[in-house]
């Protein structure tokens, strides 16, 4: 993780604001961003990218 990311998070934590991490691609990389306070994330560690077709069948059955 680079100091941009920790600075990003420890702004946001000083502000009350909640940050999504964009690019969660491992494991390590959500648990180390979960462990410095983030809770919301995003990538591919959770699912690709998809046509909204097979989303809404995926998702809204």
């Amino acid at each position: 993780m680079t100091a941009f990311s920790l600075t990003i998070l420890a702004l946001a934590k000083s502000m009350d604001f909640n940050v999504i991490a964009e690019g969660s691609e491992t494991q390590a990389k959500r648990d180390f961003l979960e462990h410095q306070g983030c809770q919301d994330f995003q990538g591919h560690l959770f699912g690709s990218a998809m046509p909204i077709e097979q989303f809404e069948a995926q998702f809204f059955v």
